[in-house]
């Protein structure tokens, strides 16, 4: 069992897949997002920044992953906006983003059933 953590250090990560989703689903789900104002080169308005800790090892397992939006230049217009926004997932390995679809889609089921 794998739980969600906000990270604490900073990881670099890289592109490793796609979540399509809206803005208030995945804050439901992952909480606010860390990062809400423009970076400094303007590729990113939104970012959480979170890693997943494995529970059933002792917590040492920690895959890092980032959600985010990418070269809108409209300042997370577009992202906070669309139902169905392509939000890009960083990581680490390529596992990162099978985690963390799976896990939006776990809780975002949980949230539908109650």
């Amino acid at each position: 069992m794998s739980k969600v953590i906000e990270r604490s250090n900073f990881v670099s990560t890289s592109l490793q897949g796609y979540l399509i989703a809206d803005y208030d689903t995945l804050v439901s789900v992952f909480g606010e997002p860390q990062y809400v104002e423009t970076s400094g080169d303007g590729k990113v308005d939104i970012e959480w920044e979170m890693a997943f800790v494995d529970e059933d090892n002792d917590g040492d397992t920690v895959f890092p992953f980032t959600i985010y939006n990418w070269k809108d230049y409209d300042g997370g217009l577009r992202a906070r906006t669309e139902d169905n926004y392509q939000w890009h997932i960083g990581g680490t390995s390529g596992i990162t983003s099978v985690l963390v679809i799976s896990h939006f889609e776990e809780n975002t089921q949980l949230a539908e059933a109650v």
